[in-house]
């Protein structure tokens, strides 16, 4: 497993202000990923994306002394972990304020979220089988950025070929594919045996 991100941590941890801000950077890439995590009525009551990513960043990074690294892939998993927390949270403060004002039984919203930690036997739906890749994903990006952004793009934000292309600066729309064939290649190993072949191609269209 990698650790390049170790260094960081560590130095994190000792209170260097530049190594934190660098951890911090990879706000961008969980603010993409956890862009589906929200219903409507999340995002009408508590707001974007975004705010969840920053309040469940700010968490993580606010607790990082009790943090023992072990991975790149472990920390990014972590601080998924507090994201995920804050979404989960708000949609079971949500669906409580329902129950208060309609006296109804909880809806679909608070199903469609991922759970706060999931685990392979509880992957049901589309919507978890993707935060888990998300994991994954985001595990990966330090040692093949490129591969994960065009995985991103095409799977995430449902970008054409050509816009990946151009996005990326890339000479050709045959170089975003084949980009995008490695990353599936090395997410494969990673998901496809606990998730299922199913799961895993249904969601990245393989």
């Amino acid at each position: 497993m990698a650790e390049v991100l170790r260094p960081l941590v560590e130095a994190s941890q000792k209170g260097d202000r530049e190594a934190l801000g660098a951890l911090a950077g990879c706000v961008d890439r969980f603010v993409r990923i956890f862009s589906g995590s929200l219903s409507r009525r999340l995002r009408q009551s508590y707001g974007s994306t975004v705010d969840f990513v920053l309040e469940g960043l700010a968490e993580a990074m606010a607790k990082l002394s009790d943090f023992e690294y072990r991975s790149d892939e472990q920390f990014y998993a972590w601080v998924s972990a507090y994201i995920r927390g804050r979404i989960v949270d708000a949609g079971r403060r949500t669906e409580r304020r329902k129950e208060v004002e309609r006296d109804v039984p909880l809806g679909d919203d608070i199903e469609a979220l991922p759970a706060s930690d999931p685990t392979v036997s509880a992957v049901f739906s589309v919507r978890e089988v993707r935060t888990v890749v998300g994991d994954a994903i985001l595990s990966l990006q330090v040692t093949d950025p490129q591969e994960m952004e065009v995985v991103v793009l095409k799977v995430f934000e449902g970008k054409s070929w050509p816009q990946i292309r151009d996005q990326l600066d890339l000479t050709s729309e045959k170089r975003a594919r084949t980009l995008f064939t490695r990353g599936i290649a090395l997410l494969r190993p990673r998901l496809g045996r606990s998730l299922g072949n199913d799961a895993f191609g249904e969601l990245l269209g393989t």
